[in-house]
């Protein structure tokens, strides 16, 4: 009785662990489908304006395929007087000299690219404030007051002695709260930057445009290149869960200054200069602006190490387009890095995408990178409506991002 009392309870135990071993094992391959499952920051685009020495917009990206080199500029020299190579945008018109101006040569240039591309996105801006007004007028009776005596929305041809202007009829529309601004600069100006100046710029356009105060805010951003990508997903993640706003995101660099480059040519004799700025308007998906279609979707993939997961999820491994010599991918890393084609090739491994389809902004931007990913994401959104875009960095294989007119 004793030996089969030891039997018994062998088995038993036995049985007791064979069933905790395949607990633990089921438990495991549930773990191992959480964590293959893709976690997802999707936006949609309204706008997208994009500038540097290589033109506008989509020009820039037929430039990248022609490897664009930097022409000689005269307004800067280096340390022996002798004129260098930079990347400047010609059509800038910066402010006249204004003695009383404490602004330095560099913000006053950031500034007026920073001015030309509000006032290319004036369309759009326009219709969010709008949209604001329309929205503050059904669900805000204070902001509706506002917005009724503000001499922006009054038709001074409009006969208002029959219907006060306090008793105009509101129309249902999507409610829409706020605009946010975001400028994005680079890190080295974060001591220098005249918040108050740059604000008064864009606080002029936007009541000029007939948005209350209270409906808009800037928020200033000073990135560097180390972390500058890291934060710009960070950034977008946040408005990912931003319901019933806007947001208009601006990065801007610019070293075409002679005290600036003063400063950098001590390190390097052939340091070339460069500036650029691209701007994009933004929601999540869930809003809805009144008289404005998205032109693009952004999805990104924050925790997939293959490009082939993405795709398969997005149902794009197919892609007509893998078969064409057409560029569509940009990657944001430095072409000269020795393992860099080695890295791309295991990311785009089980895909057909290919290195003809490779195309790299860095180079364009000369020495003046903190922000060169940030705008080399934001150049993906010119990519012709026919083609997806796939924007990708080796230092965060991680991260995956694909833009599209439509997704499946």
């Amino acid at each position: 009785m004793l030996i089969k009392k030891i039997y018994q309870s062998h088995q038993e135990k036995k049985e007791q662990q064979r069933i905790e071993a395949e607990q633990r094992s089921e438990q495991q391959i549930t773990e191992a489908k959480v964590e293959e499952k893709i976690e997802w920051v999707d936006l949609k685009v309204y706008s997208a304006t994009s500038l540097s020495a290589l033109g506008e917009n989509e020009a820039q990206l037929d430039q990248l395929q022609d490897v664009a080199s930097p022409e000689l500029d005269s307004q800067l020299v280096n340390g022996y007087g002798l004129p260098i190579l930079s990347f400047r945008v010609q059509d800038i018109e910066e402010p006249l000299e204004d003695e009383a101006s404490s602004l330095s040569s560099r913000q006053k240039r950031i500034s007026a690219l920073i001015q030309q591309q509000l006032e290319q996105n004036t369309e759009t801006l326009y219709q969010i404030a709008e949209h604001l007004k329309n929205s503050a007028l059904f669900y805000d009776a204070k902001l509706a007051h506002e917005y009724r005596m503000h001499p922006a929305w009054i038709d001074p041809h409009h006969d208002y002695e029959d219907e006060p202007i306090e008793q105009q009829v509101a129309e249902a529309v999507p409610r829409l709260n706020y605009l946010n601004i975001q400028i994005i600069l680079p890190e080295n100006l974060f001591h220098s930057w005249d918040e108050s100046s740059a604000s008064e710029l864009v606080h002029h356009y936007l009541t000029e445009l007939g948005i209350l105060d209270q409906q808009f805010g800037t928020e200033y951003h000073y990135w560097g290149e180390t972390t500058a990508y890291k934060d710009w997903i960070k950034l977008l993640k946040r408005t990912q869960l931003l319901d019933s706003e806007v947001s208009l995101f601006i990065a801007v660099d610019s070293e075409i200054d002679q005290e600036t480059i003063d400063d950098r040519t001590w390190m390097t004799e052939k340091y070339i200069p460069s500036e650029y700025i691209s701007t994009c308007c933004m929601t999540n998906t869930q809003v809805e602006l009144q008289n404005l279609q998205a032109i693009k979707y952004i999805r990104i993939a924050l925790n997939s190490d293959q490009a082939s997961k993405t795709l398969k999820e997005l149902n794009l491994d197919q892609a007509e387009q893998f078969d064409q010599e057409q560029p569509f991918v940009l990657v944001l890393d430095d072409p000269a890095e020795i393992k860099l084609l080695k890295k791309l090739e295991q990311n785009f491994a089980e895909t057909a995408i290919e290195a003809h389809h490779y195309l790299y902004s860095k180079n364009s931007l000369g020495h003046t990178q903190p922000l060169a990913k940030v705008f080399g994401f934001m150049l993906s959104l010119h990519f012709k409506d026919e083609l997806y875009g796939y924007v990708y960095s080796a230092e965060h294989q991680q991260t995956q991002v694909i833009v599209g007119t439509e997704f499946a």
